[in-house]
């Protein structure tokens, strides 16, 4: 039985479902390629935030109801826990050393590209004319600066999350080749 994915199972996986897939959805894709993993790990992994909330889509139909659908990038972060589970990492360390912001930085990416595109759909509404080129104008500023806060974010983001599983040999020497730098 596979431990996890590889890259190529997850870029396949990622072309055919770019809508998210269902709880069962998401167990059938890992049971296909033999990684062992059910909806009550998933539910698990919901409630230690480690994998994010599905979001609740209506059905076509009437009297149809919704079904919950989780958003694509939850593959991989599932993949990545399945990794580490197989390091002999626990939950709660996946949790604190690697997890920790990834889903509120995710979160963020996704909610300033939708916002950047429903500002860009809105300005190209206007009439032609200076006032829609300085809107434009703007807008690239604040795609600069989105990206620029993104790239902020991750970089603080990779500070914190190795300090935090670091630990000092003794004799005080460094902890990690890269302090030598």
């Amino acid at each position: 039985m596979a431990t996890a994915l590889s890259e190529a199972q997850l870029r396949e996986i990622e072309a055919a479902n770019a809508d998210g897939l269902t709880s069962r959805d998401l167990v059938r894709v890992f049971s296909e390629h033999d990684v062992r993993f059910s909806e009550a790990n998933l539910r698990r992994y919901v409630q230690l935030g480690l994998v994010p909330r599905s979001r609740r889509i209506g059905q076509k139909g009437k009297n149809q109801g919704s079904r919950g659908v989780y958003p694509i990038r939850a593959v991989r972060r599932i993949n990545l826990i399945k990794k580490l589970m197989a390091e002999r990492y626990t939950l709660e360390e996946i949790q604190d050393k690697f997890l920790a912001f990834k889903d509120d930085i995710e979160t963020l990416d996704e909610a300033s590209s939708t916002l950047l595109v429903r500002f860009e759909d809105k300005i190209a509404a206007q009439a032609a004319g200076h006032r829609r080129d300085r809107l434009f104008d703007e807008l690239r500023a604040v795609r600069r600066a989105a990206a620029e806060l993104l790239e902020a974010v991750h970089r603080l983001e990779k500070l914190l999350i190795p300090a935090a599983g670091a630990r000092r040999p003794r004799g005080g020497g460094v902890a990690d080749p890269t302090e030598l730098l």
